[in-house]
């Protein structure tokens, strides 16, 4: 989806852009919008070199899998140990504290959002490696229930939103157009296999090391592995090395498929955004989406300790549930950047329905481990279509401001979905009623994609074709 302003441009009036002027190829997007998106100012033929975005979701990768994925994946080991430690054994206070977290997320969000459309996200992201090393390191030392919510509600909710998905799919985005689904998918595929290895890795650490050791562990390890890769690998935008979106190779190859989408390039303001329907449906398709996660992750290696599983077994159940992740991802890659978004949320949403009907169900290994492979696939697009959906809808140019808006919109899903769970179980004894409630939630947001822009190859070529055609 290639943006560019038409009025008072050398493209004004262009259909074609295989046609246009040499001169009107050399207009491209500023650098607040992610650089150039065209190669043709280049005179002759360039020797082809790879494409520098590839190590850019390669170190992307890299966050997703010490950052999210240290994160999301162990918070349910830890649970019990933290609960009976600082509070007698009631995981709904704990599981308030993670979900207060996401307050402190929601907050900075959108002045995050806009700063990160014209400023550096590899700063942020280095900012955000130290406060989530640091936090590590306190909660290994938390012994009461107010340092507790201090550490993970205010330290680590403000480093999960500085190192995490929206700061470093900002960097992809700035790298990547037509191959931007893909490009979000395999980048995301870190936190995946750090879903794989993650469960038995940390669940043997902790029996071994105490869970206090573990988070010591952690904050080593994100350090030290993270500040060199970011400051010697990472790049804000393309335009910094002579670069374009998608590389000049691939521009050059296909002429064809560069069609002028104007919306790409529209700067949208906060009032703009909060009356767009399509901004809602985002909001409340992956507000849903992220908490029944926050909720599955954080409750569903008790659920499976409690219907009969030992530790070992249930640990490998959450390692095939986001082995299937890291599989649908670039499945979903795929189909995003060909069908579009609707069709790949739909799949996403409905896998994830059924899934979490199976786990209400489930009372054996077979039932646990066939939803958790069901359950990861649905989820494996999750972060993809968000910012898939996002840019299709909204353009690329306010993405980080969009992004950062609904994040503090989608607040109350997220607070919601992980004390209820835990509430529930707290009076009932049972995860069965939380995960029934959680499917059908999953179910009605199947209305959404009706309400957002489509996007993809398909759109691009009718939308070529229609501009042909007038």
């Amino acid at each position: 989806m290639l943006g560019v302003s038409l009025a008072g441009s050398d493209l004004a009036g262009c259909s074609d852009l295989a046609g246009c002027s040499a001169r009107a190829f050399t207009t491209y997007i500023p650098s607040s919008f992610g650089g150039r998106i065209n190669n043709k100012e280049v005179r002759g033929n360039p020797k082809p070199r790879k494409f520098y975005g590839w190590v850019i979701v390669l170190v992307s990768a890299l966050l997703g899998f010490l950052g999210t994925g240290f994160y999301s994946y162990s918070r349910g080991m830890f649970l019990p140990h933290l609960a009976n430690t600082l509070d007698d054994g009631n995981r709904f206070s704990i599981s308030m504290g993670f979900s207060c977290a996401v307050i402190t997320g929601a907050l900075v969000a959108p002045y995050l959002g806009r700063y990160l459309d014209h400023g550096s996200p590899k700063k942020v992201m280095l900012g955000g490696v130290a406060i989530v090393s640091a936090s590590y390191l306190m909660l290994a030392h938390v012994s009461n229930l107010l340092q507790f919510y201090f550490v993970v509600s205010v330290c680590m909710g403000l480093g999960m939103a500085t190192m995490g998905g929206p700061v470093w799919h900002r960097s992809v985005m700035n790298w990547f157009d037509h191959w931007r689904g893909r490009a979000i998918a395999f980048a995301v595929m870190g936190a995946s296999i750090s879903g794989i290895l993650m469960p038995p890795l940390v669940n043997a650490m902790i029996e071994a090391i105490d869970w206090r050791n573990a988070y010591i562990v952690f904050g080593a390890t994100t350090a030290l592995a993270l500040f060199p890769a970011i400051y010697v690998y990472m790049r804000d935008r393309p335009e910094e090395i002579g670069e374009v979106r998608d590389g000049h190779q691939y521009v050059a190859d296909n002429p064809d498929e560069m069609v002028i989408i104007a919306e790409d390039n529209v700067l949208w303001s906060t009032k703009d955004m909060l009356t767009h329907k399509g901004f809602w449906a985002i909001s409340v398709m992956f507000g849903s989406m992220f908490c029944v996660f926050a909720a599955v992750m954080l409750h569903l290696f008790s659920h499976l300790r409690d219907i009969g599983l030992d530790g070992g077994t249930a640990a490998q159940v959450l390692s095939l549930t986001a082995l299937f992740a890291a599989l649908g991802k670039p499945v979903v890659g795929w189909l995003s950047d060909y069908w579009g978004a609707r069709v790949s949320i739909w799949l996403a949403l409905i896998c994830q329905g059924l899934a979490l009907l199976l786990f209400s169900a489930a009372n054996s290994t077979i039932a646990a481990i066939l939803a958790g492979c069901l359950y990861g696939f649905g989820y494996s697009g999750m972060s993809p279509l968000r910012t898939f959906a996002i840019s299709s809808t909204l353009g690329s140019r306010s993405f980080g401001s969009a992004s950062g808006l609904l994040r503090f919109v989608e607040m109350p899903w997220a607070l919601m979905a992980s004390p209820i769970a835990g509430l529930i179980y707290d009076q009932t004894g049972s995860y069965q009623i939380a995960f029934q409630v959680l499917a059908a939630l999953m179910l009605v947001c199947c209305l959404g994609p009706f309400f957002i822009a489509v996007g993809g190859r398909r759109d691009r070529i009718r939308r070529k074709a229609q501009e042909a055609a007038d």
